[in-house]
């Protein structure tokens, strides 16, 4: 109590400072930020009841603006310490601990403060009860004053991203530059600091080689989504070399060979490779031929390895052809890069071994508008076309890989040590050859979020493969650490090519309405490309398209959804078919599932006769929220009910009659009970609406209202029916225990999941 008792004190006390001063505590211009006790204008304030160690609660201030300064956030030149029963304020100026703010602190910061050993000897000391003094803090209060902090790698990320954020047409050179005599002699706001001005010292140093490690992150946000580039961590670098060494131990006595990367950015693969040697004693490194499109990488590409590499593309600045921070004769999408005659000159040679070693980009194109327009200037777009349709054409992964066995690899002892999601072997059939090794690596050190990626060495002697099986190395300590192994199993049929309902029916009508994604009515604009069938036997619209888990690749709604890519729902056969829907929200828990599976209908419809399993997907269904099928009236005049549900207010639906038919067991019993205090709960909320049937993504969309209070970090949701959410928040968890005891294991079975 006497702890609650005193952060209640200190707490008020700092909002009558706050509000004596004219500073805001609430709303949107909340300097409660950053679990600090405030920041305001150049300000920074720490409060304590009593402060009977300045050293202690200086060292927390210091600690909360290191933090400040590599989230790229403005650095204060004040810190202000507050001891309330005191009424007195001690100011030091930032800049006299400018070392300690430049330092990376780990853990808590209000932690292991005792014994710091800074000056701790304020600049001024005020006594805010008396009028001067407190004028004196007042007149702090009014200026904008700010500590530059440096540029260095801990920073970089997090300024560049500030300065993406608040100049959107900023591109990478804008900000990052490279000194004076650069190809683009653009110097850059880092090193000239005019938008920061103020807020960075400028950076001193010629080369951007300290930020190597972080230069995918430091791409504008057109670039990250042209580019897709991502960093390679030096431990799985390390492991890749390892089958470099084995690719390099299949080149035929007396042959020469080359390493050849394509996508090198700033070379973190290739690192790998000094102090590693060849049969004859040659270091690997002086076999690499690398090249790079980003302009700044090559740059640092150049300046790390450029002197131990057997050639790099372009071979020096002067033969950049410069194009608004891409170097376009380094496109190796393009036929000037695949006729380059530094390459082909050891193409063409029968005795020279080809070993490509790469880290293609990942991206989508058709996701980007720009790379969309570029699409039908892509030389490798159009050869890889003749031989290959669909979405695997919009992967540019993909087309490095076709491009890779179609323009480079031509002998059985040539290899490719691939690092790529593993679809383009699960999914896409590019690669049939011989696997010799593969592993597989966590996305989480790429600088991306935690997935699966493979690295697998191939020779390209013609091979066919259901499953490859690769073992899994984690990071930890900076070192790898084996996880076992995981079994890669391609997939052939999608839910479209065999489940898909295609049935009309004579009684059908196009007179009905669409839906948008989130099961709302949809009245016009773009895509309206599904039929708006309506019939009394349409109880829903499912999207299970493609292979993929996202978002868009599944939907259930109450009608057809704007944009196709999916089938109606009828009374007759929805129970066989929602096991699709199910599927797609599979939980995968550990980064090693993740990217790994797909959705598939290469085991038939034999799970259409396990009565258990799709009582299963019956109840995960009704009680999901990502089911978003809604009761509304619709524009049409028609009253379109949630049929799959369990609210039974208004009769039966077609899926509680259902559900009363089958026999539930000790968890599914337990899943019903709370859906039944879920919607107790839910008809006392002030939206109830009677004549509607609510399922719980209504219920959680339109009943379980909330409000949200204050600013950035500080963001806090209330919610109006604590008991509501409380019960919706268990059903989650229990639904997600629910499917690993119940679904999952047979999803694999069926082969629905692969």
């Amino acid at each position: 109590m006497g702890n609650k008792k005193q952060y209640t004190i200190e707490k008020q006390g700092q909002m009558d400072f706050f509000d004596n001063y004219g500073i805001p505590y609430t709303g949107n211009d909340s300097v409660l930020i950053d679990y600090t006790d405030g920041v305001y204008n150049g300000n920074i304030f720490e409060f304590k009841t009593n402060i009977n160690d300045l050293g202690k609660v200086l060292f927390q201030a210091i600690k909360y603006l290191s933090r400040m300064r590599t989230r790229g956030e403005s650095v204060p030149a004040n810190i202000l310490l507050i001891d309330l029963n005191q009424t007195t304020v001690y100011l030091y100026h930032s800049e006299d601990y400018r070392k300690d703010i430049e330092t990376v602190y780990s853990g808590a910061a209000s932690k292991n403060n005792i014994g710091f050993t800074g000056n701790a000897s304020a600049i001024e000391v005020y006594d805010y009860s008396e009028m001067v003094d407190s004028q004196k803090v007042k007149d702090l209060l009014k200026y904008k004053n700010f500590m530059p902090i440096t540029i260095d790698k801990d920073t970089i990320a997090a300024w560049s991203a500030r300065y993406y954020r608040e100049k959107p047409k900023a591109k990478k050179g804008d900000f990052l530059g490279d000194g004076k005599g650069s190809k683009n002699n653009q110097i850059g706001e880092i090193r000239n600091p005019v938008y920061f001005k103020g807020l960075i010292l400028p950076y001193q140093k010629p080369t951007n080689d300290e930020f190597a490690l972080v230069m995918d992150c430091l791409n504008d946000r057109l670039d990250k989504k042209d580019l897709g580039a991502f960093y390679t961590p030096l431990p799985y670098c390390e492991k890749a070399a390892e089958l470099v060494q084995m690719a390099v131990d299949r080149v035929p006595e007396g042959n020469d060979y080359i390493i050849l990367d394509r996508c090198a950015g700033t070379g973190n693969l290739e690192s790998a490779l000094y102090d590693k040697y060849d049969k004859n004693g040659d270091e690997l490194i002086s076999h690499c031929i690398v090249s790079t499109y980003e302009y700044y990488e090559y740059k640092i590409l150049f300046g790390r390895i450029g002197a131990d590499v057997r050639a790099i593309i372009p071979p020096t600045e002067t033969n950049i052809d410069y194009d608004s921070g891409k170097i376009s004769n380094a496109d190796a999408m393009s036929k000037e890069f695949i006729d380059n005659p530094l390459i082909k000159q050891y193409i063409d040679n029968e005795k020279c071994t080809i070993i490509m070693f790469e880290n293609p980009p990942y991206r989508d194109i058709s996701s980007n508008s720009t790379g969309v327009a570029k699409q039908q200037k892509c030389f490798v777009l159009k050869e890889m076309s003749k031989e290959v349709s669909g979405a695997t054409l919009n992967e540019l992964t993909n087309r490095f890989v076709w491009s890779a066995f179609h323009y480079y690899l031509r002998q059985s002892n040539d290899s490719y040590i691939l690092f790529s999601p593993v679809k383009y072997f699960k999914n896409c059939n590019l690669v049939n050859k011989e696997f010799i090794k593969g592993y597989l690596f966590n996305r989480e050190y790429f600088h991306a979020t935690p997935s699966a990626i493979s690295c697998i060495l191939w020779a390209n002697i013609d091979n066919h493969y259901e499953d490859v099986e690769l073992n899994v190395f984690d990071i930890k300590n900076d070192v790898t650490t084996s996880l076992g192994s995981q079994l890669i199993k391609k997939v052939h049929r999608n839910y479209a090519a065999t489940f898909y309902d295609k049935r009309t029916f004579s009684d059908d009508t196009n007179d009905g309405i669409c839906c948008n994604l989130d099961g709302t009515e949809r009245f016009s604009g773009k895509n309206l490309s599904v039929k708006k069938i309506y019939n009394t036997n349409v109880i829903g619209y499912i999207r299970a398209s493609s292979f993929n888990f996202d978002a868009l690749s599944r939907n259930l709604l109450r009608c057809g959804e704007y944009d196709g890519h999916g089938f109606f729902l009828r009374k007759d056969n929805y129970l066989s078919k929602i096991p699709l829907f199910v599927a797609k929200l599979v939980p995968l828990d550990n980064w090693y599932e993740k990217d790994i599976y797909a959705t598939t209908s290469d085991g038939g419809g034999a799970y259409t006769k396990d009565q258990d399993f799709l009582k299963s997907c019956l109840i995960y269904t009704c009680l999901s929220n990502q089911n978003k099928c809604l009761s509304f009236n619709g524009s049409d005049g028609r009253y379109y009910r949630n049929e799959l549900c369990f609210d039974t207010t208004n009769g039966d639906t077609v899926a509680s009659a259902d559900l009363a038919k089958m026999h539930l067991d000790e968890d599914e019993q337990t899943l019903l009970n709370l859906w039944n205090n879920i919607f107790a709960e839910a008809k006392k909320t002030a939206n109830y609406n009677p004549a509607y049937t609510y399922g719980v993504y209504q219920i959680t969309k339109e009943l379980n209202t909330s409000q949200t209070i204050g600013t950035g970090n500080n963001k806090k949701t209330i919610y109006d029916y604590p008991i509501l959410n409380g019960y919706l928040d268990t059903l989650r968890s229990k639904l997600k225990e629910y499917y690993k005891s119940h679904i999952t294991a047979k999803m694999f079975q069926y082969e629905l999941l692969k």
